[in-house]
C-alpha cells in the first residue's frame, strides 16, 4: 500500500543566498537551458544582486536539496518596481505544480520583502518565439501567467542588451503580476512614472543609455502616452502589441 512520503521528503520552498553553491547548480542545471543565451544575465551578474540585496532567488527543492525549480527577481528601489527576471522547472519535474509554488512565494513573501510599487515579469510573446521541448512553450508560459491573474502592458516591449556582446530580444511581453498596480481595476491605465523610471534604470544599467534608434522611440512613445499605460488581457495573444527592430 502506497503511503504519503515524510514532510522531509516532500519539495520545500527556500530562499538561496550569494554564497551558497546551489546558486551555480541553479543557474547550470535550470535557468541555463530555459533560457536562450541573450535573455539570460551571467551566473556572476546573478551573484552580484544577491549580494547587493537587488535581488532574490527561490527555489523549490527535494528531500535531498537538490533544486527542482526557481525564480529570480530583481529589485529597483528608485522606481520600487520589482522585476520577475526568471522562473523555471526541471524539465522532468514540470506539470507538477512547482511553477504555482514560486509564484505564491513571488506574491506573499516577495511583496512583504520588497513592498513594490507593482511586479513586473518578462515573458516571450507566442507570435515571435516558438520554443522547445527544453525551453518550453511560449503560448503555454502565457496561459499560466493568464490564469494567475496577469495583465500585458501595452507596450511593444523588447528586452534590452543584457552585457556587452549580447543582442535585444524582441517579440517580449512586458506583464504585470497580481497584485494589479493602479485604481482603474484589472486592466488598468496604470500610472507610467515608475514603468518609466524603472525602464530608464534597465536600460541605462543594460546598455549605458536610453537609446534612440526607431524601436526605442516606439516603447518611449508607448510609455509616455496621456493617460497612462493600459493593461491588456493575455487571453488573445494575436492582439498584444510586438516589438520589432
Amino acid at each position: 500500500m502506497a503511503t504519503d512520503p515524510s514532510p522531509s521528503a516532500r519539495p520545500r520552498v527556500t530562499d538561496i543566498g550569494e554564497s551558497s553553491p546551489l546558486v551555480e547548480v541553479i543557474y547550470d542545471e535550470i535557468l541555463h537551458g530555459a533560457f536562450i543565451p541573450d535573455e539570460l544575465i551571467s551566473c556572476d551578474q546573478l551573484r552580484a544582486i544577491l549580494r547587493d540585496g537587488l535581488g532574490v532567488l527561490t527555489a523549490v527543492v527535494d528531500g535531498e536539496g537538490r533544486p527542482l525549480a526557481a525564480a529570480v527577481g530583481e529589485w529597483d528601489p528608485g522606481s520600487r518596481v520589482l522585476l520577475l527576471s526568471y522562473v523555471a522547472v526541471r524539465r522532468e519535474s514540470r506539470s507538477g505544480g512547482l511553477g504555482r509554488l514560486l509564484m505564491d512565494e513571488v506574491g506573499g513573501a516577495w511583496q512583504r520583502r520588497f513592498r513594490p510599487e507593482m511586479t513586473l515579469a518578462e515573458i516571450e510573446h507566442p507570435a515571435a518565439h516558438s520554443g522547445d521541448e527544453e525551453r518550453g512553450d511560449a503560448a503555454a508560459r502565457v496561459r499560466f501567467y493568464e490564469r494567475l491573474g496577469a495583465r500585458a502592458l501595452d507596450l511593444p516591449y523588447f528586452q534590452p542588451a543584457l552585457r556587452p556582446g549580447a543582442e535585444r530580444v524582441h517579440g517580449m511581453l512586458l506583464i504585470a503580476l497580481p497584485p494589479l498596480p493602479g485604481d482603474g481595476g484589472a486592466d488598468g491605465p496604470v500610472d507610467s512614472a515608475p514603468v518609466r523610471a524603472f525602464l530608464t534604470a534597465y536600460f541605462v544599467e543594460s546598455e549605458g543609455a536610453v537609446g534612440a534608434d526607431p524601436a526605442s522611440a516606439r516603447l518611449w512613445q508607448a510609455v509616455d502616452r496621456a493617460g497612462g499605460i493600459a493593461l491588456l488581457p493575455l487571453s488573445d495573444p494575436p492582439a498584444l502589441p510586438l516589438s520589432h527592430a
